[in-house]
């Protein structure tokens, strides 16, 4: 898989969030599949490492992403997560999870991978995508990924 190929999967989950011609029933249904893509893509991705000491991404304003994200996807919200996955197996207690904080995470991490793309090497972008995948928006994605899979089982149960 080539760089536009994956900075393309990048701009296509960043441009669900600021799409305002999209209803929330829209975005809702697209963004299952821009997930999806997001982990595979990761999962491609090959590059060799840029030791440059470029500088750092400017920081994204949490709060402004978390209101965007709250704006277009207002039906989501907590969820249970096991404490434990490995160990205590039906022992483990319960954490919550917050979809809204997955997905703002998620765009604050991919907004600096897109920075990073368009303000030092492609190399460097790729590093970033995949380690920050492997450090934290990996988990956020994959919480958000059984939340919202919970939330269509429940779905169709009620029907």
């Amino acid at each position: 898989m080539d760089g536009n190929e994956i900075r393309t999967a990048i701009r296509d989950f960043l441009g669900l969030l600021e799409n305002d011609g999209l209803s929330v029933v829209q975005a809702e249904e697209k963004l299952p599949a821009l997930l999806d893509h997001l982990a595979f893509t990761q999962s491609c991705v090959l590059f060799t490492y840029d030791n440059t000491d470029y500088p750092d991404a400017p920081d994204q304003n949490y709060d402004e992403l978390r209101a965007a994200v709250t704006k277009r996807f207002p039906n989501y919200g907590y969820y249970n997560v096991a404490e434990k996955i490995t160990t205590d197996i039906g022992d483990s207690g319960t954490l919550v999870g917050d979809a809204i904080d997955d997905l703002a995470d998620i765009a604050r991490d991919l907004y600096e991978v897109e920075w990073y793309w368009s303000n030092t090497s492609e190399a460097n972008a790729l590093f970033h995508f995949v380690n920050d995948f492997n450090h934290h928006w990996g988990q956020h994605l994959r919480g958000l990924q059984l939340y919202l899979d919970a939330l269509e089982l429940d779905r169709d149960v009620a029907e």
